[in-house]
Parts: C-alpha cells; structure tokens; sequence
C-alpha cells in the first residue's frame, strides 16, 4: 500500500515551516484522507479473517451470529464516514468500495438467512 504515512509526515513538516505553503498544506490534508481509506482497507481484512474464523467453525452460536453481524455493521458504517477526495489514489477508493460492498453482501446473508 502507499506509503501515505511518510508523505503525511514530510507535508506536515513543510507546512510547519510555511504554513502559507499550499502545496504543503495540500498534501497534508490528502495524505490524512489516503491514510483512513487505507486504514479501512486493512482493518476489513481482519475483520474478514475474523469473520472466516467464525464461519469456519462447526457450529456457530447465537453469539458467533451477533458477532459476525456487529463486524460488519462497523465496516459498512465505517466505509460511510469516509472522506471523499478527488486527489487521493483510484485504487485506494476501488478497494475500499470492494470491501464495503462485501461486508453489505454478507450482512444481508446473515441478517436474512435462517436462525
């Protein structure tokens, strides 16, 4: 993934010693809105590998259920707090958006299926 942390940094540095610096103060911003979709990306993840284990068990619970549900009702709210941003990488956006639609695919699989 980017490396959004280091250029955040560097921006922030820039714009400490200029804070007419647009350009700096630019870059600052977009890195800060780079770095929570990237969060998003990697906290899905381990919520997904989270969500796998449970699913993978022999019997899931009324528990493993709620669990399961409360997940992805963070990630789907999660996705929705989001910053949008014209500057920040496609990419970041388009995976994202792969992980929100899935955590609302499997909410409905569990919110719809049987007891």
């Amino acid at each position: 993934m980017g490396d959004f942390e280091k250029a955040y940094k560097l921006a922030h540095e820039a714009y400490l010693l200029d804070p007419y610096n647009r350009m700096a103060f630019t870059v600052k911003i977009q890195s800060e809105i780079a770095k929570e979709w990237a969060r998003y990306i990697q906290e899905s993840e381990e919520y997904f590998a989270r969500i796998e284990q449970i699913a993978n068990k022999e019997n899931i619970t009324p528990k493993d259920k709620a669990k399961i549900k409360m997940m992805l009702e963070i990630l789907i709210d999660e996705y929705k707090t989001l910053k949008p941003s014209l500057l920040i990488p496609e990419w970041l956006k388009i995976e994202a958006k792969k992980r929100y639609e899935k955590a609302k695919r499997l909410y409905e699989a569990i919110t719809t299926g049987s007891d």
